[in-house]
């Protein structure tokens, strides 16, 4: 098998987070990231889908957020989409906003050039640079 074949395959497949899973904390990657579990924390990758029963409280910072589940919290992306049947409260920082018929939003929404530039720093920076102080 060609190793350059396989990396490609990998670089594509997302992390699933599946249903009855739970995670609480900091999630962060480079790749894709799709959620049928729960997450109460904050998550950082290249790609974000909540799927229909997926749940995130928190925050979330990626260059694209698809929400088909339920989110509370702060979405920083530059392309975001709330789709049909999704439940958004909170703030969102977008560059690039979809809303679908039947999405629930509440809360408030800030276009800006580039999102990811106002979004907060990762927890452990935010830690880290509190115990400089």
């Amino acid at each position: 098998m060609d190793l350059n074949v396989a990396e490609a395959r990998a670089a594509k497949s997302a992390l699933v987070i599946n249903r009855g899973v739970t995670i609480i904390g900091a999630l962060q990657l480079d790749g894709p990231v799709c959620i049928e579990g729960t997450i109460d924390g904050e998550v950082r990758c290249s790609a974000l889908k909540i799927a229909e029963r997926g749940e995130v409280e928190g925050l979330v910072v990626a260059d694209k957020v698809i929400v088909l589940g339920e989110f509370s919290g702060a979405i920083y992306a530059r392309e975001l989409t709330l789709g049909a049947g999704c439940n958004v409260e909170g703030q969102i920082y977008h560059k690039k906003l979809v809303l679908e018929e039947g999405c629930y939003f509440e809360g408030q929404s800030r276009r800006h050039g580039d999102p990811l530039k106002i979004a907060p720093l990762p927890l452990e920076l935010e830690e880290a640079e509190a115990e400089d102080h």
